[in-house]
């Protein structure tokens, strides 16, 4: 069975045991995301994005197998 590579950063990191876990693999990111969410309640209060493949994501993107998912905090860039 395929797994996502999962890799917090910042204040999400602090929310979880691990920075750097395997995940099951999911259909798409907004499955993954419930899933997170079951798993590791306190991550439904905090606001993070997503990157799928160091690609940041504003929509639901199918998953297709052995991605590297990070949750990362809010930045501020200029």
């Amino acid at each position: 069975m395929e797994k996502l590579t999962v890799k917090a950063f910042g204040i999400i990191a602090e929310k979880l045991p691990e920075q750097e876990f395997y995940f099951p693999q999911q259909q798409d990111t907004e499955e993954l995301l419930n899933s997170l969410y079951d798993e590791y309640p306190d991550l439904r209060n905090m606001d993070f994005s997503l990157a799928v493949n160091q690609q940041l994501i504003q929509q639901n993107t199918r998953l297709r197998g052995n991605e590297e998912i990070a949750l990362l905090p809010p930045f501020s860039g200029g």
